[in-house]
């Protein structure tokens, strides 16, 4: 299996990325609903003119990410975005994550009377170049709030992305694509429901 652990790699155009950060110490990145919503609110805003979202999970005090990054043909007519700015265009990418956690960051401490830095720094990304990896990691990245014993049932969690590709709503998860990688929809939940793991994948998990 090829990935790297790396938290500082360089997020490549058109590569998979396992991206994941935490709140600094015990504090937490979400306090109450709101908190959730905006942060996906944000993640539209910052990420998805630079990124197609495969699968997401929020929890209290750390988050999931796993995200395809565009081509440079899809990002560079972008409104706002300087994509050849200093001729280093990878720079960009890593910058709109920059911007994304520095916004939300900021509209949390207002909201809730705080100051300080509120996510580490840089943030933990790794690169996904195995397709069992990537398709081993969506049911991780969905299955982590039992994990965390935040639920029993990693269902019942509604702050990721899996009830997203149960349903027929409108959604920027890229849900065709995600569900390509299965026979079935009743296969991509029996895949969730097994809780298989693979040799080597332990190394591969940003804990």
């Amino acid at each position: 299996m090829k990935s790297s652990i790396n938290k500082q790699e360089e997020l490549r155009f058109g590569n998979d990325y396992h991206i994941y950060n935490r709140a600094v110490g015990n504090d937490k990145l979400f306090v109450d609903e709101a908190d959730y919503y905006f942060f996906l609110k944000k993640l539209k805003r910052f990420i998805l003119p630079i990124a197609k979202i495969l699968s997401y999970c929020l929890m209290p005090n750390h988050f999931h990410l796993l995200v395809k990054i565009k081509e440079i043909e899809e990002i560079e007519n972008q409104p706002n975005l300087n994509i050849l700015q200093n001729n280093e265009p990878e720079k960009l990418i890593v910058k709109q994550f920059s911007n994304f956690f520095n916004s939300y960051s900021k509209s949390f401490n207002k909201a809730h009377s705080r100051k300080g830095k509120l996510v580490l720094s840089p943030f933990k990304r790794i690169e996904v170049q195995n397709e069992d990896y990537l398709i081993y990691l969506i049911a991780y990245i969905h299955r982590n709030p039992i994990h965390h014993g935040l639920v029993d049932d990693y269902s019942e969690w509604r702050f990721s992305s899996y009830n997203t590709f149960l349903s027929d709503k409108n959604t920027e998860v890229e849900r065709e694509y995600v569900l390509k990688f299965f026979d079935s929809l009743e296969d991509f939940k029996d895949f969730h429901k097994s809780n298989k793991t693979k040799k080597g994948l332990k190394e591969l998990i940003l804990e």
